[in-house]
């Protein structure tokens, strides 16, 4: 079995002691591709810097988290735009709105932010990868984001426009985002015993609307929560989707690598 962490910050500073050695170990756990993230300005070019390194193991995801959309400025469009020349920049992400952080970053800016990113993923053709975070039970996030991609979006071709990082919604968030051809990311919190209805929701999308994530070095699937997570960990989220998917596990590595791979137009 193969797998792709298709969402992973491995140049996160808790990685910084021995970021080689766990990569060694990623590779050697069957997951042969991970997706780099670089969501404010001085991430991107270390984002493409290991790609340089792993050139046949990673590709990057450039772009401005919501919790610093206020950093986004003209200059940094700028940039970004030079940086996406560049042949191992495969998505703009993680971009979004996130109102669990609104002392972070203001409503009115993020949503600013988030309308300028969806028209520089337009321009440059490619797809979203997209940070979605409510407060508590109210989903007003979830309907502004599908607002901006209905009314400021021009989905990249191919065949996945983009994905919805981190799935953490009921199936009516999930049947939107699927209708916009996007996918679902999973990852540790799937596993989370509350977590209940986010497996309900991914039961009735289907495995072949998914893509597997780890989001390291945060959220470390069930047994090993309060450790760093790390892409090693994708086999252990794998298993427990298949077995509540009623799935054989090599299954769901075939259909979600295929799926990372169309996603960020991978070989």
């Amino acid at each position: 079995m193969q797998f792709i962490d298709s969402h992973a910050h491995i140049n996160d500073e808790a990685f910084d002691a021995d970021r080689a050695e766990v990569i060694r170990r990623v590779f050697e756990s069957g997951v042969y591709k991970f997706i780099e993230i670089g969501c404010e300005t001085a991430e991107w070019q270390p984002a493409l810097d290991l790609c340089a390194q792993y050139p046949l193991h990673t590709a990057a995801v450039l772009g401005v988290h919501p919790q610093v959309a206020q950093t986004y400025t003209p200059q940094a469009r700028q940039q970004l735009l030079e940086l996406f020349k560049n042949p191992h920049a495969a998505a703009v992400g993680e971009i979004g709105l996130d109102y669990a952080y609104l002392h972070a970053c203001p409503q009115d800016i993020q949503l600013r932010v988030f309308e300028e990113m969806l028209a520089f993923a337009s321009q440059v053709q490619k797809p979203i990868v997209l940070h979605v975070r409510r407060e508590g039970e109210d989903y007003t996030p979830y309907e502004q984001t599908f607002d901006l991609l209905k009314h400021s979006w021009q989905p990249a071709p191919g065949k996945y426009p983009g994905v919805l990082h981190c799935f953490s919604a009921r199936y009516e968030e999930a049947k939107k985002a699927l209708d916009y051809g996007l996918l679902l990311g999973i990852n540790g919190c799937f596993t989370y015993k509350k977590n209940e209805y986010i497996r309900e929701a991914v039961k009735k999308a289907g495995a072949d609307k998914l893509v597997l994530e780890t989001d390291c070095p945060y959220l470390s699937p069930q047994g090993k929560r309060g450790t760093r997570n790390d892409p090693s960990n994708i086999p252990l989220i794998a298993q427990w989707v298949a077995d509540y998917l009623n799935i054989p596990v090599e299954k769901l590595a075939e259909i979600t690598t295929q799926n990372a791979l169309d996603l960020y137009g991978l070989k």
